[in-house]
């Protein structure tokens, strides 16, 4: 049987010893946010780099009905090969954004319109996206994870 005051000592012991970081939530809420325009600016430029760019190292992208994307490197291919093919001109509409300490969450509804670049008509986009954002040392914000799924069948 554990001894119960011996657990609380250390368990009390362990919290004091934690840094006490103050955050400032809406702070922090507006970077995610402007992390999300940048995320809507980078599809709509095709902007490879400024895309691969938001997610932190060691991040998942979850796209629907393809594996996983774990490596900045298929980061990378799975960029170029969606902006060498089409051209994009979407909206990333949060509609839930929750920042727990060094982690957020937010849901964010995607909507507009992809084009082939070889010609064809425009592809309509109604994408549900959850994204776990992860706090930088340098305290700015990044992707960890990414998954969306689209609304239409």
């Amino acid at each position: 049987m554990p001894n119960h005051r011996a657990v609380l000592l250390a368990t009390a012991l362990l919290a004091c010893d934690a840094p006490a970081r103050q955050h400032d939530s809406v702070a922090d809420s507006t970077a995610i946010r402007a992390l999300i325009d940048h995320a809507t600016a980078a599809n709509n430029a095709g902007d490879i780099d400024g895309w691969v760019a938001l997610f932190e190292e060691g991040a998942v992208y979850m796209p629907p009905g393809s594996p996983e994307v774990t490596t900045r490197d298929s980061l990378r291919a799975t960029a170029t090969a969606g902006f060498t093919r089409f051209d994009a001109d979407i909206q990333m509409t949060p509609v839930e954004l929750v920042v727990l300490g060094d982690w957020a969450f937010s849901r964010v509804h995607v909507t507009g319109s992809v084009e082939a670049k070889a010609g064809g008509a425009a592809i309509p986009i109604d994408i549900k996206q959850l994204t776990l954002y992860h706090r930088q040392p340098d305290r700015s914000w990044l992707l960890a994870r990414l998954i969306n799924n689209s609304n239409r069948e």
